[in-house]
């Protein structure tokens, strides 16, 4: 039976009327993960062990009629998010060996609501980019076409539904851009919704971590049971959960909403034409389903991806200065203490992180901290102004995920790019703060799709959702097979 097809609810329900076996779900989800990741290297640590501990788990509180939300369901977990005696590598050799000693919050609550992890998914180094070229643990491979990139494991498991869905950080939008370049829907919850705690960052002010799954509905789900306050992590909000999936239900409360489109969103680096042509085309279909469109000025919007791009640099070259050998991560001896630093982190760290730590340590020193990065933290009061702006006068922000369709393995043209240009249409949320939704279309691509994205105020994620759900309806996402 193809359980990797229902969606959550669906599949739970079935667990919890014990109509199908947790162990059964256990086998199908062993061997879907297998496959995708032979195919795809998808996972770092794909773990048996783990599935089997999880179902073991679901299995005693089924058999005592225990109730699970999310009984039987499978996720994936970026290599940044932490499971108690599991490695978290980070995708770097710098954490080749770590285990963290406790879990992330996520983690524990999807395992309350009955939800199983099957194993750690590969990405870029420290998730600084969605290239899925620069692991230590090989590239990561686009399920459609294998000459293509992921952008990241998490997006090739679920895109090739070996897991139900899966959890990944997003900092300057890269879960948003992998999930584009394989097809499916992805959501980036307002900064503080969902808890850090656990998750290795290297941008405290910009990452979050958000979610990728076959439809809006298991979005809606999953962001239902990882919510709330958390008072282990102060950068969580006592702002209320709604139940996600009782709002889509309720069909005579959505929409018509009023939609913003910036004048200038066609002028994004590297813009390609298929990809301009299926946004245009979205446009049109919302117009056409009562989407009140209007195009706005925001002419600080364009400055977004620079602006991340100098305060992640700061903030990263701040945040890994203690991978040195002595405190966390890979030793490598030397005659004395400098060369010992040197030695580790030359080692540790690959050739992109460092370059990008180069360039945090070059603006946080001397005159380039007023003159850069003191420049781009007031850009980015004035980018969070223009948005809060907008969006007091509209329901949503409407542009294209991405720049471009999934890049060539093979191709170097934009790989080694700082910042990275699949980052321009993205970035904006993060400095925001704000949450933000990526539904595919229908485009001449690898995956034959593109991502087109919404951008919601603060904490009202349930508009993201809804508006997704009607577009997800007119283009339901398509899957590979594998």
């Amino acid at each position: 039976m193809d359980f990797y097809k229902h969606i959550v609810q669906k599949l739970a329900g079935e667990v919890n009327a014990k109509e199908v076996s947790p162990q059964q779900i256990g086998e199908d989800v062993a061997r879907r993960c297998a496959a995708v990741h032979e195919k795809c290297n998808a996972f770092i640590k794909f773990d048996p062990e783990l599935i089997e501990k999880g179902i073991k788990d679901i299995s005693q509180k089924i058999a005592q009629n225990k109730k699970l939300p999310l009984a039987g369901v499978s996720f994936g977990l970026s290599d940044a998010i932490c499971v108690g005696g599991t490695t978290t590598t980070c995708a770097s050799r710098m954490l080749e060996s770590y285990r963290p000693p406790f879990e992330a919050s996520v983690v524990l609550k999807l395992k309350e609501w009955g939800a199983f992890p099957a194993g750690k998914t590969n990405m870029d180094e420290f998730n600084l980019g969605a290239t899925g070229k620069n692991s230590f643990f090989g590239e990561i491979k686009n399920p459609w076409d294998t000459e293509y990139t992921a952008g990241s494991g998490a997006a090739a498991a679920v895109s090739s539904r070996a897991v139900n869905f899966a959890l990944a950080p997003d900092g300057c939008g890269e879960l948003r851009y992998s999930a584009s370049y394989c097809g499916i829907p992805a959501l980036k919850p307002t900064y503080g919704r969902v808890s850090r705690k656990g998750l290795v960052d290297v941008a405290p002010s910009l990452d979050q971590i958000g979610i990728m799954a076959p439809s809006v509905l298991d979005l809606a789900a999953i962001l239902e049971a990882i919510s709330g306050y958390d008072p282990e992590d102060p950068t969580s909000f006592a702002h209320e959960v709604p139940s996600y999936t009782l709002l889509l239900q309720e069909k005579e409360n959505i929409g018509p909403f009023k939609v913003a489109v910036p004048e200038n969103w066609a002028e994004a680096p590297y813009l390609e034409e298929g990809i301009k042509k299926a946004f245009l085309e979205t446009l049109e279909y919302l117009k056409k389903e009562n989407f009140q469109v209007q195009m706005v000025s925001l002419p600080n919007f364009s400055h977004s991806l620079v602006t991340a791009a100098i305060i992640r640099a700061v903030e990263a070259f701040s945040s890994l200065g203690n991978y040195d050998g002595v405190r966390f991560g890979l030793r490598v001896e030397g005659s004395h203490l400098q060369e010992m630093y040197r030695k580790s982190r030359t080692e540790g760290f690959g050739s992109n992180l460092k370059q990008f730590l180069t360039f945090g340590a070059l603006i946080s020193a001397g005159n380039y901290y007023g003159m850069v990065f003191q420049k781009a933290q007031k850009m980015r009061t004035l980018i969070i102004k223009e948005l809060e702006s907008c969006l007091q006068s509209f329901d949503l922000l409407f542009i294209p995920a991405v720049p471009f369709q999934a890049p060539l393995l093979s191709s170097n043209d934009k790989a080694c790019l700082l910042p990275d240009p699949a980052g321009y249409y993205t970035a904006a949320a993060n400095l925001a703060g704000l949450p933000a939704i990526t539904i595919p279309v229908p485009a001449e691509s690898v995956s034959g799709s593109a991502g087109v994205q919404f951008i919601g105020k603060a904490f009202d994620e349930a508009k993201l959702l809804q508006a997704g759900l009607l577009l997800e309806k007119e283009n339901p996402p398509r899957f590979p097979n594998v």
